[in-house]
């Protein structure tokens, strides 16, 4: 069973604790003891013994005492920290929902200005407020998925060629291309998520103009597919992108987490994703998923 932070965080106190009170008890015992056997020797130093020995006691208890203590304390403080990181994490998502919900109906008004009224789909401002409210999206579903770490997935079957065709009304501005066609085991929202991501990293980091999809079944039945677009690749060693976040590929704004959520989201799903070298120019990722019948 794989140990959350919490736990651990609990674990280390406790056995802190208790190796710390054992300590301070054995030596008390050990003294004593040394202080036992001298006090049964004739002469003047019978009586510092005897002091010594009751220094021992009083000092000894007190020195348990104090490590029990604080030990109390620091499992009480470990938990009123693990209770305000829900309160938090708690506020932050309702927060961020409630964000998401409100640029979605505002995206969703723009759509259908563009579409009832033709002399405004032209407009420079509407397309740059609809291509905003999808890259804010985007920002609001990497944080949710941030924060809620222990977020159940569904697991269906979709077909990954007409996701990638709903997605390119959100990229204008790319080609997108799809080479093969297969279904996978997949939440349906984490899998969005992550194709998003990758589209919104190859038009603001790699200002690329082409992104290709190949999509094949590999021997072991699982699907496997490479993104690879033609930008401008990584200025900043990725190498630990997929394991820590608030690392970007780079030195472009951005916030850091899409690849990492995108890594995330894969495990829960039993994927897997990787960097792949591309042939030429630009930036490749190599993405597994279980396939579906």
């Amino acid at each position: 069973m794989k140990l959350t932070r919490p736990t651990w965080q609990y674990a280390a106190a406790v056995i802190w604790l208790i190796f710390t009170v054992t300590l301070a008890t054995w030596w008390l015992i050990f003294g004593l003891n040394q202080a036992r056997h001298l006090a049964t020797l004739e002469g003047p130093e019978a009586a510092r013994v005897s002091r010594v020995t009751r220094m021992l006691i009083g000092e000894g208890v007190i020195l348990v005492g104090t490590l029990v203590a604080g030990g109390i304390a620091l499992l009480v403080a470990i938990r009123f920290e693990q209770r305000r990181r829900r309160e938090l994490r708690a506020f932050f998502i309702a927060f961020t929902h409630d964000l998401k919900t409100s640029l979605t109906s505002l995206r969703l008004q723009a759509e259908a200005l563009r579409e009832d009224l033709p002399q405004a789909a032209a407009n420079p401002n509407l397309q740059r407020m609809l291509k905003d409210s999808v890259r804010l999206q985007l920002q609001f579903e990497n944080a949710l998925a941030l924060a809620a770490t222990d977020a159940a997935v569904f697991i269906e079957a979709i077909e990954v060629a007409s996701m990638i065709d709903y997605l390119r009304d959100d990229f204008p501005e790319l080609r997108i291309s799809v080479n093969g066609e297969a279904r996978v085991r997949a939440d349906r929202r984490a899998l969005e998520s992550v194709l998003r991501n990758l589209l919104q990293n190859a038009v603001v980091h790699g200002r690329a103009t082409n992104v290709s999809h190949d999509i094949r079944r590999g021997a072991s039945g699982a699907v496997e597919m490479t993104v690879t677009d033609d930008g401008g690749g990584a200025s900043v060693d990725v190498s630990t992108v997929l394991d820590r976040p608030f690392v970007r590929p780079a030195t472009t704004s951005g916030s850091g987490i899409g690849l990492y959520v995108c890594g995330r989201l894969l495990n829960q799903m039993q994927g897997e994703i990787r960097l792949a070298a591309p042939s030429g120019r630009g930036f490749a990722v190599h993405i597994v998923l279980p396939g579906a019948a």
